[in-house]
């Protein structure tokens, strides 16, 4: 009778496989929050650029002083705005590094319990098919035995039909 395959380390694969993605999903995250940050540059870019034209515009239409040093200002503050930015993304880069380093550490650890599982799970096949084998090797010396008493009892029932042995 067929036994099934149970690993005992199951409670610990699910754990790992838990964490890995939970790593997954921490890295995703940190990841869509540089896209965020990226994307909020760049508008702050394509403001600065707006700002820069409306200048060139001002000028252009004698607009007061004030109203270009305004724009100046506004400039101004946007490309400390963007700087910080990049300082804000540069230490994202470095979290986004140490998750994607824990999640292939999760990642490799589900892995060598994956393996352990595979592993375990051949040798239960292995010994099934050994135990199997023992059970038709055991029929097989039965029937045998059988066969020859068979045999040998057929074979003493001829003799003593021929007469060769006594009843």
């Amino acid at each position: 009778m067929a036994r099934r395959f149970r690993f005992n380390l199951e409670a610990v694969l699910r754990y790992r496989e838990i964490t890995e993605d939970r790593r997954k999903r921490e890295y995703m995250e940190a990841n869509r929050q540089i896209t965020e940050e990226r994307l909020r540059r760049e508008e702050m870019q394509r403001e600065r650029t707006a700002m820069q034209e409306d200048i060139v515009r001002g000028f252009e239409n004698q607009e007061p002083f004030q109203s270009v040093v305004a724009s100046y200002n506004t400039i101004g503050r946007i490309e400390n705005a963007v700087a910080e930015s990049f300082q804000r993304e540069r230490k994202m880069q470095e979290e986004l590094e140490k998750r994607r380093q824990a999640m292939v550490a999760a990642r490799m650890e589900t892995r060598i319990m994956e393996s352990l599982k595979e592993r375990r799970h051949e040798e239960f096949l292995r010994e099934e098919d050994r135990v199997e084998q023992l059970a038709i090797d055991e029929l097989s010396v039965q029937q045998q035995g059988r066969r020859k008493r068979e045999e040998a009892h057929a074979a003493a029932l001829e003799a003593e039909r021929r007469g060769i042995l006594e009843p």
